[in-house]
């Protein structure tokens, strides 16, 4: 065992803790044990092979160090004016640096109405901005304004070099993460550490793994990151985001900035991990094989609260609690294999219970002995698995879900968006509504996707449809829904419910279960 004690250091931006887990990787592998306390990090922590990274539960809490700046706008910002003026004073800011303007609501992070802006000029509390404003303002939302946390690259990065040059270094320090867009990596993002600030240019940890021009260069981070390395481990403690509820924005696939994000790791153990607040999503697990997320918390998230994906294959997902998250509890992303889901809680999020189960490629995916409830959209979202997904859902609890917009989603919706929605058992779940004013208005409902293409060969290419077809639904427990129980369209889908269950059979095409989609 590594006592991270040894190594600590409170002024550097990863308080030592780096220094342990490289020391515990050149050991062969080892469990690094952090102390008690509240830390503020300024950068991610990077597990390698054989490593676990251990707390001592909730008295271990890895906090975010830097705050963006924000201002309250003072007034209306009309669309197509060029000017905003705040309350407070502008010191730091200066012409040239990146701001955002938010329109109030904050949730407009995800709707797209988030202006992104340089800074032409500052006249006193005015703030000119370089184009014209996208977004209607009105000072009665309570609209804000931040900064300090991006900036632009003023030359071309170049991949295997260990430098960029940015229009402003002053909002960086050394030993600060950066995240810079290109292409040559996964999604198109690269995270270094800068070791070094020589008037414009960053001098970085590691070689560029990108090419990259006019990007933004972001103090971003997630806290706990990997990528290729085996036999990794969290366990024990507490990742903290940000004071106030308004967190900043991310300008690429923000995925890549949650609290704990693998890529390309196999052999995984996240337990007993609490995340709060973070600005993205909780624990998001790519392209690898195995993992255990045990006894883990994601609550009042910018994003998804657990996000397994990018052809992930094995996983078991337990024991876990996600509430009031931004988007989905779960999230079911591409091309995941044998990636369960049981006896969590999952509750109060604005997107799905769990949303993305099937489309594209999700398969023998088992969700059972969940509570799946007050969730924004459906409790479950399927939207594909092909013909034969082979996936169970079974013994869960799934109520008073679609608060976002009563009526349109069911406890469990089946909506194929990209490809069939075939094969799925759903049995002995336990179906409700029990609002005085319903939400949750179905129980069940297969629809097809819109608009449907029957399945045909063209050229020796397959055209895919999206039918729903060919799913078994049966003994399953419903009550107080208005609508019906059960919405079913498929021609061999089969529905064996008892009891006064109200099921509406709607007559749809039959999907080819031979075609091998």
């Amino acid at each position: 065992m590594i006592d991270a004690t040894r190594y600590m250091d409170t002024a550097l931006p990863d308080c030592g803790f780096q220094a342990a887990i490289n020391a515990a990787a050149e050991a062969g592998g080892a469990v690094v044990q952090l102390p008690a306390g509240r830390f503020e990090l300024d950068r991610y922590l990077f597990l390698r092979t054989g490593v676990t990274l251990r707390g001592r539960g909730p008295e271990t809490v890895l906090t975010i160090a830097g705050q963006e700046t924000r201002r309250d706008l003072s007034g209306d910002v009309p669309v197509g004016s060029n000017e905003a003026i705040v309350y407070g004073d502008l010191d730091g800011l200066a012409p040239g640096m990146v701001i955002f303007l938010w329109p109030g609501d904050d949730s407009a992070y995800h709707g797209g109405r988030v202006g992104q802006y340089k800074v032409k000029q500052i006249n006193g509390s005015m703030i000119v901005l370089a184009k014209p404003n996208e977004h209607e303002i009105h000072a009665e939302d309570k609209p804000w304004v931040s900064w300090g946390l991006h900036t632009y690259l003023t030359c071309p990065a170049v991949k295997g070099e260990k430098a960029i040059t940015v229009a402003h270094p002053e909002i960086f320090e050394v030993g600060h993460a950066v995240q810079v867009s290109g292409k040559g990596d996964s999604w198109g993002h690269h995270f270094n550490v800068i070791t070094g600030i020589d008037g414009n240019k960053l001098e970085l940890e590691r070689p560029l793994t990108i090419d990259a021009e006019d990007s933004l260069v972001q103090h971003g981070f997630a806290m706990i990151t990997a990528d290729g390395e085996n036999n990794i481990a969290v366990e024990d403690l507490v990742i903290e985001g940000w004071r106030s509820p308004q967190m900043p924005r991310w300008v690429c696939l923000d995925f890549v900035f949650s609290a704990i994000h693998t890529v390309r790791c196999d052999e995984i153990t996240v337990r007993n991990v609490e995340i709060r607040r973070w600005h993205s999503d909780g624990i998001s697990i790519q392209k690898g094989v195995n993992c255990l997320v045990d006894e883990c918390s994601v609550i009042g998230c910018r994003g998804r609260g657990f996000h397994p994906g990018s052809g992930f294959d094995g996983g078991e997902w337990t024991n876990l609690k996600a509430v009031g998250n931004e988007l989905d509890g779960f999230y079911y992303c591409w091309n995941c294999t044998n990636i369960n889901v049981r006896d969590s809680l999952l509750k109060d999020n604005r997107g799905h219970g769990i949303g993305g189960l099937g489309d594209p490629g999700d398969r023998r995916a088992t969700v059972s002995g969940n509570v799946i409830e007050g969730n924004g959209k459906s409790g479950i979202q399927i939207n594909g698995g092909g013909t034969d997904s082979g996936t169970v859902i079974r013994g869960n609890v799934i109520r008073d879900n679609s608060r976002s917009q009563p009526g349109k989603w069911a406890g469990i919706s089946i909506y194929p968006t990209g490809e069939p929605a075939g094969g799925y058992l759903i049995e002995d779940n336990t179906i409700a509504s029990t609002l005085t004013e319903p939400t949750q208005l179905v129980g069940i409902e297969e629809r097809n996707g819109d608009p449907i293409r029957a399945e045909v060969w063209t050229g020796g290419k397959r055209v895919v449809d999206r039918i729903a077809d060919g799913n078994v639904i049966r003994g399953n427990r419903f009550s107080g829904h208005i609508r019906a129980d059960v919405i079913a369209t498929g021609a061999d889908t089969s529905v064996s419910e008892g009891g006064d269950a109200k099921i509406i059979r709607k007559k749809g095409p039959r999907l080819n279960l031979n075609s091998g989609s």
